[in-house]
């Protein structure tokens, strides 16, 4: 049965009235001073409305990373230029209000904890005011993300699929506005890869969180995303934004038809033409 999510998501055309969650408006990004300084992005503008899912795909080098860090506020003020806001406000009252959580390639999980421990690491950094951003239980993600079982295991005894389930579940503990992933399947085998896209997009219908996800796989973007937006070699800009029409639910079988296909030499073309 398909969820709230999936249904509203059949006709994508409902969507162009959602509320922009995420904003960026000739965002520039700089590293060192001087004749050292380095461009990473610039003139960047790009947005994300309420409760969609949104790829960025660009050659190695072009500021995909350091956009999501950005967007975190994870990088020194003085380093950024241009308007960043999340929720209309700045990427570090975002952050302080816990509005985003953050996926990385490598899982980040505290060898010495448990499963269960990892998940509920965010509950006891926040403290006190944790129970009021949380809408589901350290034990209720476990099961979201398909680790019953598992709770008392150590990310040494996980596979890579399952320790990357881990950090997603961890990620949703405390109810996030946005979800910035950066290559989270990046280094997973492509059996893994393919299921995990499904279990994701699975997860995501249940969550009202906004998706920001870096890749360099053209499937997993066409594949993911409401929208992929093509970046250009660094500086990074936004060269073109390609609209993924495909209905939710989105199962596995959807790689194999030739609308994907399409699709995907659409932004196999606009990478092309982006360099």
């Amino acid at each position: 049965m398909a969820t709230q999510r999936e249904v509203g998501a059949l006709d994508r055309g409902a969507d162009v009235d959602s509320p922009v969650l995420l904003d960026l408006q000739h965002a520039c990004i700089v590293h060192g001073a001087g004749r050292k300084a380095v461009v990473a992005v610039e003139d960047l503008t790009l947005s994300v409305a309420a409760n969609e899912f949104v790829c960025l795909i660009g050659p190695s080098g072009c500021g995909k990373s350091t956009l999501l860090k950005a967007i975190a506020g994870l990088l020194p003020e003085r380093s950024v230029q241009g308007r960043i806001t999340v929720n209309g406000g700045t990427p570090t009252r975002a952050r302080r209000a816990n509005a985003f959580a953050f996926v990385f390639q490598d899982p980040v999980l505290a060898p010495w904890r448990t499963v269960l421990e990892n998940v509920r690491l965010p509950l006891e950094v926040v403290g006190g005011s944790a129970q009021s951003l949380a809408s589901r239980s350290p034990q209720e993600l476990i099961e979201l993300v398909g680790l019953s079982g598992f709770e008392n295991a150590l990310p040494s005894e996980l596979s890579g699929g399952m320790r990357q389930r881990v950090a997603i579940a961890r990620a949703l503990t405390l109810q996030p506005s946005v979800l910035l992933m950066d290559e989270p399947f990046g280094a997973l085998d492509e059996l893994t890869r393919d299921r995990m896209h499904a279990e994701l997009l699975d997860v995501w219908s249940t969550t009202s969180a906004s998706v920001l996800l870096v890749t360099h796989s053209i499937i997993e973007a066409a594949f993911l995303a409401d929208r992929v937006a093509v970046m250009t070699p660094r500086p990074g800009r936004v060269k073109a934004i390609i609209e993924i029409p495909f209905p939710r639910p989105r199962l596995p079988e959807l790689k194999t038809q030739v609308t994907f296909l399409k699709k995907t030499n659409e932004i196999r073309t606009a990478l092309e033409l982006a360099t």
